[in-house]
């Protein structure tokens, strides 16, 4: 008989999601599933805040959850919307339609992810003492650090720079889309799903290393 490992009851748990473009809205689309089946986060209460202050263009279907009909719609509150069956009492998406620039635009959470290419939002969360991920992708390839990077490497990595789209330049007129949005995705979805374990005391519970892919 397999045995049903028993798991800490905590607090409510509050994950912060900057971005939900190209990384943000596939990382959250897989995730809330994950969250709302299974034993494992039976008696735990969620809440996901999700930052970002734009809407939906009709290029961002191509590469982005969305669909025709969230045009023109907040993406944080189209990203609400489109995973509601999934959303209850004990899993929330709190939309937040305004950017991350200053340690004042966030709440307290217990995990943050930078799913945005800003690094004003990298270095309000890189500052803020929490455990972070900060996931960038361009093209087919893709780059996640956190807060177990040591702090020079993560300063090198965050130049002053305007931000840019995750796909290459024609790629979305043209159809070439790149996938490395999804790549990121994945492992920011990994990641959270994994500390969350590890804060219950799972012994086995393993968030991913940070890492370069292509």
């Amino acid at each position: 008989m397999k045995e049903k490992i028993e798991y800490k009851q905590t607090k409510q748990y509050e994950i912060t999601i900057i971005g939900a473009g190209g990384i943000g809205s596939h990382l959250i689309g897989n995730l809330i599933p994950a969250l709302h089946r299974g034993y494992l986060w039976e008696g735990k209460r969620i809440r996901i805040r999700v930052h970002d202050s734009d809407t939906v263009a009709i290029e961002n279907t191509a590469h982005q959850r969305f669909s025709d009909e969230h045009v023109g719609l907040h993406k944080v509150n189209a990203i609400s919307e489109s995973l509601s069956p999934y959303l209850g009492e004990n899993l929330i998406i709190e939309p937040c339609p305004w950017d991350v620039r200053k340690t004042s635009d966030l709440g307290a959470s217990d995990l943050f992810v930078v799913a945005v290419d800003s690094h004003e939002a990298r270095r309000v969360v890189h500052s803020s003492g929490g455990v972070w991920l900060d996931l960038r992708c361009k093209g087919d390839g893709y780059i996640a650090i956190d807060n177990r990077v040591g702090s020079r490497e993560v300063s090198d990595l965050t130049p002053r720079q305007s931000s840019a789209s995750c796909q290459l330049e024609g790629a979305i007129a043209s159809g070439n889309i790149q996938f490395g949005h999804i790549l990121a995705a994945a492992h920011g979805a990994q990641w959270v799903l994994q500390n969350l374990r590890e804060m219950q005391g799972h012994r086995n519970a393993k968030p991913p290393l940070p890492q370069i892919a292509s």
